[in-house]
C-alpha cells in the first residue's frame, strides 16, 4: 500500500484487526481534539508495526507524513501466523499496539521540558533512528514537515522553527534544507535531551554510539510483507 504525504492508510473509526509495517517514508499516528487541533502522538519509520489499539483505528488516524509504502497483514493472515509461528506472531501484535516506543517519555517531555529540551530531545531520538555517521558527525533525514514535529512536541511551527535555528548558530546540528540536517556534536545535543543543559559529561554517549536506541529496533525486526504473501 503506498500513500503520498498526508494522505490515510487509515481514519479513526475504520475496520480494526489489520496490522501495518512501514517498508519506506514515514506515517503519523495522530488524534484531533474537540476543538480542532491535531496532536501527533508519534511517528513509524521503516521497519516499525503498528495498526493495533492506540495505535490502530480504534483511536487514531494513521497518515502518511511523507511519501510511504506500507505492507498490511490482514486478521487471517494474522491467525495463519498465530498458528505457524505463535511466538514470532505475539512479538508483532505487541510491536503493532505500540510495544516498541518509549511513549512516557514522550509524555514527561511534552508536559515539563521547556522547547529547547523538547526539540533536542526529538532531533537526538531521530538522529539514533535514522542518523547515517559520516566523518565522524550524523546526517539525518527528516522525513516530517516542521508542522508535524510542533503537533509532536506540543509547540508552535515558528517554535520549532525557532529552536532550530537556535541549535544552528550553537552549530550544534547544521540545517541542509528542509528535510535534512546534520548533527555536529551529538554529546551536546544528547546532554541537552536528557538534562535540558548543554554540559557534557563522561557517561553522554559518543557520535559514533548514536546508531539505534535499545527502544527503537533496526528496521525489519519482523517481515510483515512475507507473511502477507505466505
Amino acid at each position: 500500500m503506498s500513500r503520498p504525504r498526508n494522505r490515510p492508510f487509515f481514519s479513526e473509526g475504520d475496520p480494526s484487526g489489520a496490522i501495518y509495517q512501514v517498508e519506506s517514508g514515514c506515517i503519523r499516528l495522530q488524534k484531533m481534539t474537540e476543538g480542532g487541533r491535531r496532536c501527533v502522538l508519534s511517528f513509524c519509520y521503516p521497519g516499525d508495526v503498528f495498526g493495533l489499539g492506540t495505535h490502530g483505528p480504534e483511536q487514531v488516524d494513521a497518515e502518511a507524513a511523507c511519501a510511504s509504502r506500507v505492507s498490511r497483514l490482514g486478521h487471517l493472515g494474522l491467525q495463519r501466523m498465530l498458528q505457524s509461528e505463535p511466538t514470532r506472531a505475539m512479538k508483532v501484535i505487541d510491536a503493532a499496539y505500540g510495544g516498541q516506543e518509549p511513549g512516557s517519555e514522550h509524555v514527561v517531555m511534552i508536559s515539563f521540558a521547556p522547547a529547547e529540551q523538547k526539540l533536542a530531545w526529538f532531533l537526538a531520538s531521530l538522529g539514533q533512528r535514522l542518523g547515517q555517521s559520516v566523518g565522524g558527525e550524523l546526517l539525518v533525514d527528516l522525513p516530517m514537515m516542521r508542522a508535524d514535529i510542533a503537533d509532536h512536541l506540543g509547540m508552535t511551527f515558528e517554535t520549532v522553527s525557532r529552536e532550530m535555528t537556535k541549535l544552528r548558530d550553537l552549530k550544534i546540528i547544521d540545517l541542509l534544507g528542509l528535510r535534512k540536517f546534520k548533527i555536529q556534536r551529538a554529546a551536546v545535543l544528547q546532554s541537552l535531551a536528557l538534562t535540558g543543559s548543554l554540559a557534557t559529561s563522561r557517561h553522554v554517549p559518543s557520535p559514533s554510539s548514536l546508531a539505534f536506541s535499545p527502544r527503537m529496533p533496526a528496521p525489519r525486526t519482523f517481515d510483515l510483507a512475507a507473511a502477507s504473501a505466505g
